[in-house]
């Protein structure tokens, strides 16, 4: 019986040195697995965080940029709904009555709710017309768009409504504010006979400011130039926007779109986003600031919902890895030492020397598949240095080339131009890029030689001829064009290659 027992112990302890390094190397794997998924999950939470935090922010500053851009453009579209009233020929014609010219401005006015009064001023000031009659008879060359919209195209700031203020209903209660838009009026001889103005209201900036923060569950303010608040909740309008919170005072000192964590002076932590106005096209804007902002919970409500999730997934992932790790650690760790010496002698670039006869196992495979992509990597690499070789050479006939190439996408916009092209028009990638070939129509080819040439390069997918096109300095240059259609697989057009000289 003691000799059994001994026996069965001695058998126990070897078994137990024999096999000592493997299940250290298994329960370190383990451990090191399961360390390794806590840590890339709380790598993933922070960047996930911080990257929807950023994203938070972005989006805030995207709104703010909207709302500026659809102030800007709902400004360019009064301008010019006023610049072409003052071309009307009602307006123009010295022989126009009265009552034409009242009842025009009254249609405009009638028509697009955004004007709260138009009027024709003449020379001296006098109003002549006026929407519903106010003002007419008054002389109003002291008001800024006058003399303004005598000299030129005129665009005034908010401002309040001064004559206007006892005369025009007020159904919202709010102050009323105003935007001035003026034109002068000429005639046919060149001759300035007055001024037409609008005074915009500006409840359609506070409806469409208000609509957008009713959208999206923000706060939006509108500021003048100076800090003055044009627009903004919470009875705010007419603030200075220093007097609401000078950390966000401090922010726009500069120009620059940004967006930040602010404190509001009221223990309320926002996420503020901050544009200013640049106009658009003709309209050049008054550098308006649009300020968004979000109290940070509710900014980063996402962000703070995927921690948990996150955290709960590493937790689980790391213990599931560290199961997974001890089992094919087990299995995996003494095999792949033999394919060791390959890899290093792979990754320091020495000479390969492979197995033979591997066995039939995973780790056989491995070696025939490491065998296998060595190999092909070897033959990518000379295909690869091939390849640049055809492509360098490519490239030197296409620059190099004598005759003029424009290579265009499927809707026809240049996307690439050789060294000739440049020198027989004059143009610079620079200066084409994303254009029509149109550019170079000198005019000279009508619309049926054009239509033709579609047609046939339709029908055929090439066309060559002669035309007359219209270098970058406006000369004249004879040349011979050929154009193909490059098509992919399903026998689309992807491209439009076109060559051409003036050599002939």
């Amino acid at each position: 019986m003691f000799f059994n027992n001994f026996r069965q112990k001695e058998f126990t302890i070897r078994y137990v040195m024999k096999n000592s390094f493997s299940l250290k190397i298994s329960f370190l794997v383990g451990v090191l697995t399961f360390i390794v998924a806590l840590m890339v999950g709380f790598y993933s939470n922070y960047i996930s965080t911080q990257q929807l935090e950023v994203n938070s922010g972005e989006s805030l500053l995207k709104l703010s940029k909207r709302v500026n851009d659809i102030l800007d453009r709902e400004m360019l579209e009064r301008f010019r709904e006023i610049r072409f009233a003052a071309s009307l020929p009602i307006m123009t014609d010295e022989n126009s009555s009265i009552n034409e010219k009242r009842e025009l401005i009254q249609k405009i006015k009638d028509n697009y709710n955004h004007h709260e009064w138009i009027g024709y001023a003449l020379l001296d000031g006098t109003v002549e017309v006026g929407t519903n009659g106010y003002l007419e008879g008054k002389n109003v060359k002291a008001r800024p768009w006058h003399p303004n919209g005598l000299n030129g195209p005129y665009i005034g700031d908010v401002h309040d409504a001064l004559l206007l203020a006892k005369l025009l209903p007020n159904n919202s209660g709010e102050a009323i504010y105003f935007s001035d838009v003026a034109f002068p009026v000429i005639n046919k001889n060149g001759k300035t006979l007055g001024v037409l103005c609008t005074h915009l209201t500006w409840q359609w900036t506070r409806d469409v400011i208000r609509s957008i923060q009713q959208e999206h569950g923000v706060e939006i303010f509108l500021l003048s130039k100076d800090g003055l608040i044009l627009v903004g909740p919470e009875n705010t309008e007419r603030a200075n926007i220093s007097d609401i919170s000078l950390n966000v005072a401090q922010l726009l000192k500069t120009d620059e779109e940004s967006f930040k964590i602010l404190n509001w002076n009221n223990n309320v932590k926002y996420l503020t986003a901050s544009s200013v106005s640049k106009g658009f096209e003709e309209y050049k804007g008054f550098s308006w600031k649009v300020i968004v902002r979000q109290p940070v919970d509710e900014a980063f409500k996402i962000a703070h919902k995927n921690t948990s999730l996150i955290l709960l997934i590493s937790v689980f992932l790391g213990i599931l890895g560290a199961i997974i790790g001890i089992i094919i650690s087990n299995k995996i760790s003494k095999p792949l030492n033999k394919l060791n010496q390959i890899v290093d002698d792979i990754t320091n670039n020495k000479e390969v020397k492979f197995l033979k006869n591997v066995s039939n196992d995973e780790i056989g495979k491995l070696h025939n598949a490491l065998e296998n992509l060595y190999k092909n990597l070897i033959e990518e690499s000379k295909d690869k240095k091939n390849a640049q070789i055809k492509v360098e050479l490519s490239l030197k006939i296409f620059e190099q080339a004598l005759e003029g190439i424009i290579i265009c996408d499927k809707n026809n916009n240049i996307i690439l131009v050789n060294r000739a092209f440049t020198q027989i028009t004059g143009y610079e990638l620079n200066d084409i890029y994303g254009k029509n070939p149109s550019i170079l129509n000198s005019g000279l080819q009508n619309q049926e030689f054009y239509e033709n040439m579609w047609n046939r390069l339709r029908k055929d997918g090439k066309w060559d001829g002669h035309l007359k096109n219209k270098r970058k300095d406006g000369t004249i240059y004879d040349e011979y064009l050929k154009i193909s259609t490059l098509k992919d697989r399903k026998d689309e057009i992807v491209n439009y290659l076109a060559t051409f000289n003036s050599g002939f």
